[in-house]
C-alpha cells in the first residue's frame, strides 16, 4: 500500500480503505484509540491525523466527542494524493474534517498547532530512522501525541495470512494485511524510537488485537 500513485484502480484503493476501516472497528483499531483519548486530561478540540488513509478512525473520533458535549476539528494529513481524495469522497458532508497534503516527516503546521497529534496504523509503514523523524513532528505539532498501530506477533501474522482471504477479496488488503504485520515494530522497539525522537513522555501499551499504542510527546 506504498505505491499508491502507481498501482491500481480507484475502485480497489477506495474498498481497501473501506476494509481497513471495518479492521479498525473489528480488530482492536478504535478501541486501542478511545483508550487512550480517555486518558488525556480533559478532550481536544483540535486535532491532525498524519497518514491519515481514509481517515475513517478520525471520523469516529470527532463523533465520539461529539457525544460527550466537545466541538472539535481535525485536519487529515496524507502524502498520496490519491488516498486524499478519496478519503475526501468517503467522508463529505463532515464539515469538522480538513485534508491535507503533506509528508508526515515534515508536517507544515506551527509548533503546538494542535491539542493532540495521532498516527493511525500507519508508522509501520517507515522503517526506524523515517519513524523517529515522524513522532518527533507529532510531537512537535502536537501537545499530547497518540500513535496507534500493529504489535509485530507470529499469531498476528498467521492471522492476517489466513483470516484475510476471507475477509475480502481485495488484493490490496489481502497482501499488505500478513506484510504489516512482519514490519510492525514492538512494544520495546516502539518506546526506543520515541526516545531517540526526544519525547519526554512515553507510555507504552499493549492492546487487544495485537495491537499497542504509544502515548506522550514533548520535544524541545
Amino acid at each position: 500500500m506504498d505505491d499508491d500513485e502507481t498501482i491500481g484502480t480507484p475502485a480497489q484503493w477506495r474498498q481497501s480503505l473501506g476494509d481497513l476501516a471495518r479492521i479498525n472497528l473489528w480488530l482492536g483499531g478504535w478501541h486501542a484509540l478511545r483508550s487512550e483519548l480517555e486518558r488525556l486530561p480533559e478532550p481536544p478540540s483540535a486535532i491532525v491525523d498524519v497518514a491519515t488513509g481514509g481517515a475513517d478512525l478520525p471520523e469516529r473520533v470527532l463523533a465520539y466527542l461529539a457525544r460527550r458535549g466537545r466541538h472539535a476539528s481535525c485536519v487529515a494529513v496524507d502524502r498520496s494524493a490519491r488516498i486524499l481524495g478519496l478519503a475526501q469522497m468517503m467522508r463529505a458532508g463532515n464539515g469538522q474534517l480538513t485534508f491535507v497534503q503533506a509528508d508526515a516527516r515534515a508536517l507544515p503546521f506551527a509548533d503546538r498547532s494542535f491539542d493532540v497529534a495521532t498516527c493511525n496504523l500507519a508508522l509501520h509503514h517507515f522503517d526506524p530512522p523515517d519513524a523517529t523523524r515522524v513522532l518527533r513532528e507529532l510531537a512537535r505539532v502536537g501537545h499530547s501525541v497518540i500513535v496507534n498501530d500493529l504489535r509485530r506477533s507470529w499469531i498476528a501474522w498467521a492471522f492476517a495470512r489466513v483470516v484475510f482471504p476471507f475477509f475480502t477479496s481485495n488484493p490490496f488488503t489481502r497482501n499488505d494485511g500478513p506484510i504489516s504485520v512482519r514490519r510492525a515494530y514492538t512494544p520495546s522497539e516502539l518506546e526506543l524510537l520515541a526516545r531517540n525522537a526526544g519525547w519526554h513522555r512515553i507510555d507504552v501499551r499493549k492492546q487487544p488485537g495485537y495491537r499497542m499504542t504509544l502515548a506522550g510527546g514533548v520535544v524541545r
